[in-house]
């Protein structure tokens, strides 16, 4: 029954049903599975409990800090200024404006913690500045869609931050776990730009004068301090990773209002307003999928899972390459975060039953599951730079395979060497 009730989620997503809402009506019938009484007020009730004890969390008011802090920097100017830096420093290559593109999101990824506003914001300056010079649509369209990627792959992230909910783990040892893995996949990516450069014969420049590198260094000094700030204050024992979020939202108004001034009150509240839209959203899907994992424990999915797993191996190698792939494939049918909060629970068990590492369990889910935002049929980060660049989304698929492909062989090396992900937490006295 509980997988029949899976398979009834999947379906009503794919017959375009809202995810909360499909996971809701499923939570509902399992509920009358567990509880009977199906036209009583027994089973709304317990479910509509399941979901608020969930969302019931100091952790996750992170989560709309970091969507708001990450809507200011791009409607504030600071995305422009950042990336005018870094195309600069990387002007000697081949290819530059790819490895900026790379660059700047690896450091935008430390202020948002979100695929989505990379590519709307940043994603938009990328490719007007890689359109402008003459670089070949799908190239440019390739590199911005798979660097925006980096954004839940690193602190803050908000994948991360759901997981640590669901999986009651540190999310400062989290975030400094996904560091190393982050920088290694940025380096992936650049080393393909350069072989593309390369092969393409892309133009390569020559580093501004002086006073003109110097003069965009001032204007990306600021917005180049908010990870480290957002770190710094985590690990310093300043502040703890929600209040982070909040620091981080100061410090954004600091620069849209006070520096740059590139916004008046009239943008502020419809970025308020826009915020609260997409807090609203997430929560809601993150209150009904969170039901819905506790309906399936209830009907003992991960117990007889854990079952099938273990009756095919114990070996945590294996084991983590099975749910690899069972995050890939559902990567490819839902967004990650209400993904993180309907696998965690089942999964969790198995990984803890074979001896996996939890932060290592989580890191490797949260970026395996990143691979949908590149496939179809949901492909988010596809579509969402379809409507800010105007490319068919026939060649952002096209575009986005090799980066899929240097992201699977990155997740299995990453599987294959858990000290990728557990050495620094462990080096910091975190584990």
């Amino acid at each position: 029954m509980p997988l029949l009730l899976t398979l009834f989620v999947v379906i009503l997503i794919l017959a375009g049903l809202m995810i909360a809402i499909a996971a809701g009506l499923a939570s509902i019938i399992g509920g009358w599975i567990i509880f009977g009484d199906p036209f009583g007020e027994l089973v709304p009730k317990m479910v509509a409990r399941f979901a608020i004890d969930r969302i019931d969390n100091f952790l996750l008011l992170a989560i709309p800090f970091f969507i708001f802090a990450g809507r200011l920097m791009n409607s504030g100017g600071v995305t422009v200024r950042l990336f005018d830096f870094v195309a600069a420093l990387a002007q000697p290559f081949r290819g530059g404006l790819g490895h900026a593109n790379i660059m700047a999101s690896f450091i935008f990824a430390g202020m948002s913690g979100s695929a989505t506003a990379d590519v709307v914001g940043l994603g938009a300056v990328e490719m007007k500045a890689m359109r402008s010079n003459k670089y070949p649509e799908d190239f440019s369209a390739g590199v911005t869609a798979a660097s925006s990627l980096l954004g839940p792959c690193l602190p803050p992230s908000i994948v991360l931050i759901a997981y640590a909910v669901q999986a009651e783990q540190s999310v400062a040892t989290l975030f400094l776990a996904a560091i190393v893995p982050g920088i290694l996949l940025a380096m992936c990516f650049m080393a393909w730009v350069a072989i593309e450069a390369r092969r393409r014969n892309l133009p390569r420049g020559s580093l501004p004068p002086a006073k003109e590198l110097g003069r965009k260094a001032v204007h990306a000094f600021l917005p180049m301090m908010t990870p480290g700030i957002i770190l710094a204050g985590i690990y310093g024992g300043i502040f703890t990773p929600t209040e982070a979020a909040a620091v981080a939202v100061l410090y954004a108004l600091f620069l849209t209002l006070v520096v740059y001034r590139e916004i008046g009150w009239r943008e502020l509240m419809d970025e308020l307003k826009g915020t609260v839209l997409d807090t609203a959203t997430l929560m809601f899907i993150i209150a009904m999928t969170s039901a819905f994992g506790v309906i399936m424990l209830r009907l003992g999915l991960p117990q007889a899972l854990a079952e099938l797993v273990v009756s095919i191996s114990n070996a945590p190698v294996v084991i983590m390459f099975l749910f690899f792939g069972i995050w890939a494939v559902v990567g490819c049918f839902m967004a990650q975060t209400p993904a993180i909060i309907i696998l965690t629970p089942i999964l969790l068990p198995i990984a803890e039953r074979v001896g996996i590492d939890l932060v290592h369990f989580g890191i490797v889910m949260a970026m395996s599951l990143t691979l949908g935002l590149l496939t179809p049929p949901v492909g988010m980060v596809l579509y969402a730079l379809q409507k800010v660049a105007h490319v068919r989304i026939g060649t952002l698929f096209r575009v986005a395979i090799p980066y899929v492909l240097i992201t699977a062989t990155f997740l299995c090396v990453l599987i294959l060497v858990p000290d990728l992900v557990t050495s620094l937490p462990y080096t910091f006295g975190f584990r």
